[in-house]
């Protein structure tokens, strides 16, 4: 799950190099986001995989819609929308930091990662409808999301065009 991360030597702003993640500055809102390249091809995640953060913060997790190039603050999990979601709640309450172990910054190892018990419904239909639950769960909490950024936005323009 650790293995070396691309030499630094390697990286490029070129979207034509693979997508290289890093660690949590990769993910925004459940996904990965590329920031940055490279062209030397080390350890890979495949598009649909789930990817967690290993190192500070330890256990924010993202979807990759893209094949990429893993770094060691990042481990790629095979799974699917219910698994996700799980580890997801298992970021919020605060099950990687317990386990977080580092003095210049905390980290969990792949034993940890892989010993991890998630109670999964042995029926797969029920998985995939439990995980789409949650998923759609996650769209309405972004669009209210947007709706609030946009009425902020518009107070802070009115409370600008009243104090003119």
């Amino acid at each position: 799950m650790t293995n070396s991360t691309p030499d630094g030597s390697t990286y490029s702003d070129e979207p034509s190099d693979y997508i290289l993640v890093q660690g949590n500055a990769d993910l925004k809102d459940g996904w990965v986001v590329p920031r940055v390249w490279t062209s030397q091809k080390t350890k890979t995640a495949q598009a649909g995989d789930l990817i967690m953060s290993v190192r500070a913060p330890v256990g924010a997790m993202g979807k990759t819609a893209y094949d990429i190039v893993i770094g060691r603050g990042v481990a790629a999990i095979k799974g699917n929308e219910f698994i996700y979601q799980t580890l997801v709640k298992y970021d919020a309450d605060r099950y990687w930091k317990k386990l977080a172990a580092g003095s210049t910054f905390e980290s969990v190892n792949s034993n940890e990662v892989k010993g991890a018990i998630i109670n999964v419904p042995q029926d797969i239909e029920e998985q995939k409808k439990i995980g789409e639950y949650f998923l759609n769960l996650d769209h309405l909490i972004t669009l209210h999301q947007r709706k609030i950024d946009k009425i902020k936005n518009m107070k802070k323009a009115m409370l600008n065009q009243m104090f003119i």
